[in-house]
This record gives C-alpha cells, sequence and structure tokens, in this order.
C-alpha cells in the first residue's frame, strides 16, 4: 500500500521558480499526476451537485426531525446506537459532498479517490443505519404499545435514510474518465528529481 509521501512523490515534481532570495529561486511543485474528469457537460455536474447538496441538506433536516422529538424513542438503546454512528456518518457524508460540489473540472488523483470512496461508501452506510433507526423505533412502538403520534420518528428516519441512498445510487451513476496530464510539460519550467 503506497503511503502519502509516495503518492506525492508519484504525483508532483519539484521545480525551481526565481525569487528575491539568497539563493535567487526557491522551490515549488507542480501537480503532474493523472486527472479525473466526470464526463458531464457543465449542466449536468451543476445539476448532480445541486441534487448532492439538496439530498444531504434535506437527509439532515429529516435527521434532525427525527431526534430532537421528545418520545421515548429517542431515550432508548437501539434507536440511540443507530443514530449516533449515523450522526458519525453524516459528518463523513458532508464531507465528502462539499469537497464534491467544490470540486473543479478537472480533480487530482489524491482528491478524486477520496471523494469516490466517500460518496460510494458512506451514504450507503448511512442509510442502513438509518433503516436500522427506522425499524428498531417501529419494533418498540409494536412491542411497548407506544401512542401511534410517536410514528413520526421512524418516518423521518426512513426519509432521512432514503436520502443518503440517492447520493451513493446518482454518484455510482456518474462516469469519469482519467486524462493524462499535459499542463505541466510546456518547457516553461525546469523540473528537478528531489
Amino acid at each position: 500500500m503506497k503511503t502519502f509521501r509516495d503518492s506525492f512523490e508519484e504525483n508532483y515534481m519539484a521545480y525551481e521558480e526565481p525569487c528575491n532570495n539568497k539563493r535567487g529561486f526557491r522551490i515549488q511543485y507542480a501537480y503532474v499526476g493523472a486527472w479525473y474528469v466526470y464526463q458531464l457537460n457543465k449542466e449536468e455536474k451543476q445539476r448532480c451537485k445541486r441534487i448532492f447538496g439538496t439530498m444531504c441538506v434535506l437527509g439532515t433536516i429529516f435527521f434532525a426531525l427525527a431526534v430532537l422529538q421528545k418520545c421515548e424513542l429517542n431515550y432508548r438503546s437501539f434507536p440511540i446506537l443507530f443514530s449516533g454512528f449515523s450522526l458519525a456518518a453524516f459528518l463523513f457524508e458532508w464531507y465528502g459532498v462539499l469537497k464534491f460540489v467544490f470540486s473543479n473540472d478537472k480533480i487530482t488523483c489524491q482528491s478524486f479517490k477520496e471523494i469516490n470512496m466517500i460518496l460510494r461508501i458512506v451514504p450507503g452506510v448511512n442509510s442502513l443505519l438509518l433503516l436500522g433507526a427506522s425499524v428498531s423505533c417501529v419494533f418498540m412502538i409494536v412491542r411497548n404499545s407506544l401512542y401511534p403520534g410517536m410514528a413520526i420518528v421512524p418516518l423521518f428516519y426512513f426519509f432521512s435514510g432514503v436520502c443518503s441512498f440517492l447520493i451513493t445510487f446518482f454518484y455510482r451513476a456518474l462516469p469519469y474518465e482519467k486524462q493524462k496530464n499535459t499542463t505541466w510539460n510546456d518547457g516553461s519550467k525546469k523540473f528537478i528529481r528531489m
């Protein structure tokens, strides 16, 4: 498995840039690794970014509506267990979605791998956790004969889980390609091996 240093050395090259110091230059790094590009036109990519952002916001709102209900379901062990793990998954989900939303047309290898790993796995896991919270709430309502007004809590968990699932579902359908980086070898930079 590659370390961060190995990956950095593979994807970045050092070069000397003139400046006003003792040596007359400073060492800078240029990205020379492959670019990853989603094979979408500008409008499609903007639409995907809006969909992911909207699904993330809606999922968080539904989750907050479920968790903030003052009822017995939010004090029991199983729903709290599932919702607690789900809260942690939401943090990663938000990170991945925001990284995707603010990404450029060309994405570096490290950034793409990070976005790809998060958005392929975390929202799907989060949807399973939220489904577990929803099912455990329904089980507790039926088992303990709690009042039917509590049914809104598992419903909100379920809707939140659907939003997370849709993020993974739509992201996995996005086509992408790896492109060779040709921007660095225009002859304007003299690269040095470190």
